[in-house]
């Protein structure tokens, strides 16, 4: 899967959040699904963050919901012969699941952005498992992109701007941030890369690349 068109962003246009406002997003995104989970008699069978940025909001949920299993997948945008792509970087371990045919998954991401790697993550789950319940759950979410295909349920902590679809005169009105959020745990030269579509140098790249699979 092809990276989406973006925006160029400049310097001037990130704000790095704090743990304290990070964390407000995070209690709001918990009482959200709590509740949808209570009044539904939901138990859910496997948090499943999307890694890496969805392994903080993923196990904040679990132990605020009395959650053990924490399932993981893994997914990144790399360059591939000069060209950004999402490739899959692990799957969901099924023998965690002892055989199950309908699972209830809690699907975690932290920044909901395009949603582009949200929706493959559920594509391959329902893909695994045709039967399976999702409960999508982001920290974070662009106001314009916020519907996902396939989902039971979703929910957002905080609603923002970040793809610009909308002006600052929109973003305002609505209330909602208009700049790109660093997360407190982030390095701020990848994150710039990455909404540049840039390559980035990871210490472990080559190897990432020799076992990712296209998506």
């Amino acid at each position: 899967m092809k990276a989406p068109e973006l925006k160029q962003y400049s310097v001037k246009e990130f704000r790095r959040i704090s743990w304290n406002e990070y964390g407000m997003a995070l209690d709001r995104l918990y009482k959200k699904v709590d509740v949808y989970l209570k009044k539904g008699h939901i138990i859910p069978d496997a948090v499943v963050p999307i890694l890496r940025g969805g392994a903080i909001p993923g196990t904040y949920l679990a132990y605020r919901l009395k959650l053990l299993t924490i399932l993981p997948v893994q997914y990144k945008y790399l360059d591939i012969k000069g060209k950004s792509e999402l490739r899959k970087l692990s799957d969901i371990d099924k023998r965690k699941l002892d055989g199950m045919k309908k699972p209830v998954f809690l699907l975690v991401e932290n920044n909901h952005c395009f949603g582009g790697t949200a929706q493959v993550a559920v594509n391959d789950l329902k893909k695994e498992f045709p039967g399976c319940k999702i409960i999508y759950a982001a920290a974070h979410a662009d106001y314009t992109h916020q519907k996902l295909k396939g989902v039971d349920a979703q929910f957002w902590g905080r609603l923002t701007n970040e793809t610009k679809a909308l002006s600052p005169k929109e973003a305002k009105r609505k209330g909602l941030p208009n700049f790109v959020f660093v997360f407190p745990w982030e390095r701020f030269d990848e994150e710039l890369s990455a909404v540049n579509s840039k390559k980035y140098i990871y210490q472990d790249l080559g190897h990432a690349e020799r076992l990712s699979k296209p998506t």
